[in-house]
């Protein structure tokens, strides 16, 4: 099941990837709000609070993706520890969502979070690495 689920979330991110390459953000996006929302994410899956995340959803990823995923998912990378810090994150727009890829540093290793969002700041892709 876990498996599934992990298949699903690459698939929901390739998805919202597919295309011509990805360019700097433009003005729709702004880095600082990014790079926040991209955090509290993180935060959040630490923490348990899959609902939170499931919160800051489009309409079309809460249909593939449930809170009850999200831990079931998460309940995998829960052997890293505590969270600790973002330790790279870059940002990109492609074919009209903003794109970040963010390393996030735990006590015992590191995830990658590649996150896709509308300009609404809306979730619209998801995928761990």
């Amino acid at each position: 099941m876990k498996k599934t689920c992990k298949f699903v979330l690459m698939l929901l991110c390739f998805a919202v990837l597919s295309g011509c390459g990805a360019a700097k953000l433009s003005d729709n996006y702004s880095e600082d709000t990014l790079r926040s929302s991209a955090e509290e994410v993180i935060k959040n899956l630490e923490s348990g609070k899959y609902e939170e995340i499931e919160g800051i959803m489009d309409e079309n990823l809460k249909t593939k993706v449930s809170a009850e995923k999200l831990e079931e998912v998460w309940s995998g990378y829960k052997k890293l520890g505590k969270y600790d810090s973002i330790s790279k994150i870059i940002f990109q727009e492609k074919d009209g969502y903003a794109v970040v890829v963010a390393v996030g540093k735990f006590e015992e290793g590191k995830v990658q979070f590649t996150l896709s969002y509308n300009t609404d700041m809306k979730l619209v892709g998801f995928f761990l690495k």
